[in-house]
């Protein structure tokens, strides 16, 4: 015999009570078992049973943890099958086909039993909203592609949406097309809030809004779109239909409590462009993502690179999304990945095999990844190639000194002692790349009082991936080239070993004046530029530059979304070059190898939780 675990939807509309029938070791190992759901269950008022949330997610993995084996046999109520089968045809309809007669919402199903959750219930916010006025005061001629508008349906259909596109795929226009599908649907989306990495890629943002949703702002009542920004900026919250588009820098100042005003202002719909930047769950732009989307009744997550350390960076995006259902990453972690002990804590090696199928399924209909491959068949084909450079003799043996010993002597007899993992990796990085210079100075440590030394090192020529640029550029001549860095100073140290050479060079680097980034993306695209040097935090993300038709790597980032994403800015809607050739400058028998090693351990984990292993096979090309 098993225990029986009994669900039936709450009186409050948010909740389902569960029983469990059984003799005391069975009910003792069916609480074991609840304790394990994602969510947190809550005894009743009174005693004697538990509420948990009521999501999908809830039932999801009530229904695989109790599915009639050892554990027990899930058996649902009356109108808990209701809303569960009203969920299902919700997330597996054809969304295009319900577009003009929408399901009813899953919070529509009338409960019934009456109980008291111990604690106060989380605030729910599918609430009753008036429909969206249907007066046309403009037509747009535009048409989007395809696989565009299947995701826009996809969006409109479900409200909590997680856009994984490759990057290049336009999912910028299939956002703002959901959320107009949403609207349709009457569904309220005002106030909106759409969070950017830059104020470069909020602009791309307000563009595409007077593009492809001209009524916004037309219709009575004036839907403002404006830049969430300046001393002043919380003057601008007063506007109730209004599209706020601001930074996570922003956000992560203005949510950085439940009382900010972002936070405050109960968004009806938040998007998060560009949402790996959130994947750290302890940061504060994660949290304050987090606060802006609490009330949110439409939050879309859009990144290329959900994945860009390992399969848990997805975690903060599902916390936004559906925060009942995932208070926690740690068990999240537990249900759903495999894990080792590597020394340092946890390490998360991607998804469980047996626990996956439940994940699919909790996120049934939540997310959409398509790939360039499948969907833009007209793009030229990516050609990779690798250039190995030797690192003079006196700079060879500082770098070796410091890989064996994680101390490096250099040939001008300085010493740089590497106090971290991670600062030696960034020393290794900086070697293999250029000459340096060293200033050691004296401070006291934070905790112990006693007096360290600090050493700050400063890239100059010569360098030997710079030599190797020029001798690239010369093959190509007459050609447009992208030149992608992790160092802002080797950014500027090969800029200048161009312009010696007479390249035209601009720049797309971190810390740059308001306005000089898009100027310089502008004249490259429009011939007036050769070479522009990015480095990989500027120039990764949010931007195109499709004038080039070949990219040269100097360094690539440890982070897989800036190491990938980067070619993306060449080989996306636009290009017209024969082929996108990607080359990457490699100091031999270096730390260079071991980025490359990295990445394709975490482009297997993406892969893994995007069901695509083309990202794993072709990620650097498949070359080693």
């Amino acid at each position: 015999m098993t225990a029986g675990v009994y669900g039936e939807v709450l009186a409050d509309g948010s909740h389902i009570v569960l029983a469990v029938s059984g003799d005391d070791y069975e009910l003792d190992r069916a609480a074991a078992a609840l304790r394990k759901m994602t969510m947190t269950c809550e005894p009743t008022v009174p005693k004697g049973m538990l509420t948990c949330p009521l999501t999908w997610a809830a039932v999801c993995q009530l229904g695989h943890t109790f599915n009639g084996g050892s554990i027990g046999q899930w058996m649902p109520g009356p109108r808990l099958r209701d809303w569960t089968l009203a969920e299902l045809l919700r997330r597996t309809a054809d969304p295009a086909k319900t577009a003009e007669k929408p399901l009813p919402a899953a919070s529509e199903v009338l409960p019934a039993v009456e109980f008291e959750p111990a604690a106060e219930p989380h605030e729910t916010a599918m609430v009753e909203q008036p429909a969206a006025s249907t007066r046309k005061t403009a037509v747009n001629v535009l048409t989007p592609r395809p696989y565009q508008s299947e995701g826009a349906a996809m969006i409109g259909a479900g409200g909590k949406f997680l856009l994984f596109d490759d990057p290049g795929c336009g999912k910028t226009v299939t956002a703002i097309l959901g959320l107009k599908a949403r609207r349709e649907r009457g569904r309220e989306i005002f106030p909106m809030v759409i969070i950017v990495p830059s104020w470069d890629v909020g602009d791309v943002w307000a563009r595409h809004v007077r593009t492809w949703a001209p009524e916004w702002q037309q219709e009575a009542g004036g839907v403002m779109t404006v830049m969430y920004a300046g001393p002043d900026r919380q003057q601008l919250l007063g506007d109730d239909n209004g599209i706020f588009i601001t930074t996570y820098a922003t956000a992560r100042l203005d949510a950085a409590t439940a009382k900010g005003p972002l936070a405050r202002l109960r968004a009806e719909t938040v998007i998060a462009d560009e949402a790996h930047a959130v994947k750290n769950q302890d940061s504060k732009q994660s949290h304050a993502v987090r606060r802006i989307a609490a009330h949110a009744g439409t939050f879309i997550g859009i990144t290329g690179t959900p994945v860009t350390r390992d399969t848990a960076d997805v975690y903060p995006l599902l916390a936004a999304m559906d925060p009942p259902s995932w208070p926690s990453r740690e068990k999240m972690v537990k249900r759903y990945c495999m894990t080792e002990e590597d020394g340092y804590g946890e390490k998360v090696q991607g998804l469980a095999p047996l626990a996956e199928p439940e994940f699919r399924a909790i996120l049934l209909g939540q997310y959409r990844r398509v790939a360039k491959a499948d969907v833009l068949s007209q793009l030229p084909p990516k050609v990779y190639s690798v250039r190995r450079v030797d690192i003079p003799p006196g700079w060879r043996s500082a770098y070796d000194g410091m890989a064996a010993e994680m101390l490096a002597e250099l040939p001008d007899g300085e010493e740089v002692q590497v106090m971290s993992v991670l600062a030696q990796l960034t020393r290794l990085g900086q070697l293999a790349s250029s000459a340096c210079d060293v200033e050691v100075t004296l401070e006291a440590d934070p905790v112990t009082g006693e007096e360290k030394k600090r050493y700050d090192v400063t890239l100059r020529a010569p360098s030997w991936k710079a030599d190797a640029l020029l001798v690239i550029l010369a093959e190509r001549p007459g050609q447009h080239v992208v030149v992608f860095t992790v160092s802002r100073q080797l950014a500027v140290i090969a800029g200048q070993a161009c312009e010696q050479a007479g390249h035209r060079t601009g720049y797309i680097l971190g810390g740059q004046a308001k306005g000089a980034r898009k100027d310089a993306i502008d004249a490259f695209q429009a011939g007036k530029l050769g070479v522009i040097i990015a480095t990989a935090g500027a120039g990764s993300l949010g931007i195109t530059l499709t004038a080039a038709g070949t990219a040269v790597f100097l360094q690539r980032s440890w982070q897989l979304d800036q190491a990938i994403q980067a070619e993306d800015r060449l080989h996306r809607i636009g290009q017209r070059n024969d082929c996108v050739e990607i080359i990457d400058v490699i100091a031999r028998d270096t730390v260079d190898d071991r980025v490359r090693e990295l990445l394709r351990v975490k482009g297997g984990q993406l892969a893994d939780l995007v069901r695509d292993a083309r990202i794993a096979r072709e990620l650097l090309g498949g070359i080693r």
